[in-house]
């Protein structure tokens, strides 16, 4: 499926059952089409009380309706499609492009600001925050990971620059900023309704040339849909092929279930590269070198020429068999070419999913930290206990949730692609932390004193920066 969508030259919506599915996906598209613009959409938290989404969630969103209008394709889960999204033409209209030597008025800046979501603030230190000091704009978009100082000239932008927020200081000069929404529309519409206007896309109807991939469809009679199903089955199942054109690895000697020894694999592999070619995509330069040491050590081996080929090259290579570094749920078989991963060569391992972690700190978490009863600290709604995983479905959301306890015995359920949202709580020695209770505002008392004392260290900083200004004038 995703070689079949990775080939693809006009952009779609493809709906996955889950989000660890659509997330496989993704990632399987990208190893097959670096180049292709594809966006990731995800559900909101999952909470049993209501709340708005924080800024960079929701700019991240305005920024993929954005971008699907302007050729970009989506990969999302059933659970995230009733999302509600900033209209693409309420988008196009209220993008904020600021660019050097651009005339605007700093009035107008700061109206287009505010009706994109943005705060006024004395001093920026969060996602959607701007100020606004005379002649200087300090803007923190929801789409970038620093803030911009926008410097006026009478109406006249002079100089974009991003800046560090703990120092205040200038890091690089921008020339040109894109600014995008940071709060969720009132009214919004769905991810589906986004694409009703454009030829390839039909809610209700099918024409070839076109496809509409969905991954769990109720179809109209004699429409031809290419299942997961048919991948699955092709990996060793009953049949030995399928309309897929895929071929079946099973009794090859490739797969993990079919061996008595790791070195079987290897006369496997030289027999069927007499007339195929062959891909091993491996998570590491040691597991290439490791699947190379099995192929040449094995008997008969010593002739096995498997070099390690970057991915973009593997084109241009001419020998039959050849490893790669890369991302890849799991291999297939096609006439001419195979290609396996370490799910078909090891078999599956029960391990947790890498979770990509926040640019912003490096005292984000993995779930190999945390212990059952640990104290941590939610971005949103502040200290808790963290009290395991449970799989469940929850607001139509169905998979692994962490579950953390707040005072009072309230719950909060969080999805496993959101664990950038916590951090582990970390005190002296013997002193216990209070947990905070869900939805009171205990957390957002505490986040408005600590944001205070860093806009006051701020401001301290700007006027001795401005002291200095002033006294090498003379």
């Amino acid at each position: 499926m995703a070689l079949f969508l990775a080939l693809q030259d006009k952009p779609f919506i493809m709906v996955e059952q889950t989000e660890e599915t659509a997330e496989e996906l993704y990632k399987d598209i990208l190893f097959f089409r670096a180049v292709l613009n594809v966006s990731r959409i995800t559900p909101h938290d999952i909470l049993f009380l209501p709340g708005p989404n924080g800024p960079e969630s929701c700019g991240h969103r305005a920024e993929v309706i954005y971008n699907f209008k302007e050729g970009d394709s989506i990969i999302t889960s059933k659970d995230a499609l009733n999302a509600k999204v900033w209209p693409y033409e309420e988008v196009k209209d209220n993008v904020l492009q600021l660019k050097a030597r651009f005339e605007m008025s700093r009035d107008v800046l700061e109206q287009k600001l505010i009706n994109l979501g943005y705060k006024r603030v004395s001093i920026v230190v969060e996602h959607g925050e701007f100020s606004r000091r005379g002649w200087l704009f300090d803007i923190f978009p929801s789409t970038h990971d620093s803030p911009f100082r926008v410097e006026f000239f009478g109406d006249t932008i002079d100089k974009i620059r991003a800046f560090d927020i703990n120092t205040q200081k200038s890091v690089k000069d921008a020339g040109e900023l894109t600014i995008l929404p940071a709060s969720e529309p009132l009214e919004g519409a769905d991810i589906f309704s986004m694409a009703g206007d454009i030829d390839c896309f039909f809610p209700d109807s099918i024409h070839p040339p076109y496809a509409f991939p969905v991954g769990d469809p109720t179809l109209r009679e004699g429409a031809i849909m290419l299942s997961r199903f048919s991948f699955t089955t092709a990996q060793g199942g009953e049949a030995e092929g399928v309309d897929a054109g895929l071929l079946s690895m099973a009794g090859c000697g490739i797969l993990h279930n079919e061996r008595k020894s790791i070195y079987e694999f290897s006369d496997a592999i030289k027999k069927i590269s007499r007339e195929n070619r062959i891909i091993i995509v491996v998570s590491s330069t040691g597991q290439a070198e490791r699947i190379k040491d099995v192929l040449m050590s094995a008997p008969g081996g010593g002739d096995v020429v498997a070099p390690v080929v970057e991915k973009e090259e593997i084109s241009e290579y001419k020998g039959s068999i050849s490893l790669t570094i890369g991302e890849l749920s799991s291999g297939f078989f096609l006439p001419g070419l195979l290609i396996l991963t370490e799910k078909e060569i090891f078999g599956e391992r029960p391990a947790f999913r890498s979770i990509k972690k926040s640019k912003v700190s490096e005292l984000l978490i993995s779930l190999d930290d945390l212990a059952v009863g640990d104290f941590i600290v939610h971005k949103d709604h502040g200290i808790g206990k963290f009290a395991g995983l449970v799989k469940q479905t929850v607001e139509g959301y169905e998979g692994d949730l962490m579950v953390l306890e707040y005072s009072g015995g309230d719950r909060l359920y969080l999805p496993l692609y959101a664990i950038e949202k916590i951090k582990k709580y970390h005190a002296e020695e013997g002193v216990l932390p209070k947990a905070d209770r869900l939805g009171g505002k205990t957390w957002q008392r505490t986040k408005e004193r600590v944001k205070k004392k860093i806009r006051e260290m701020a401001e301290k900083l700007l006027r001795l920066y401005a002291e200095r200004e002033v006294s090498k004038g003379f």
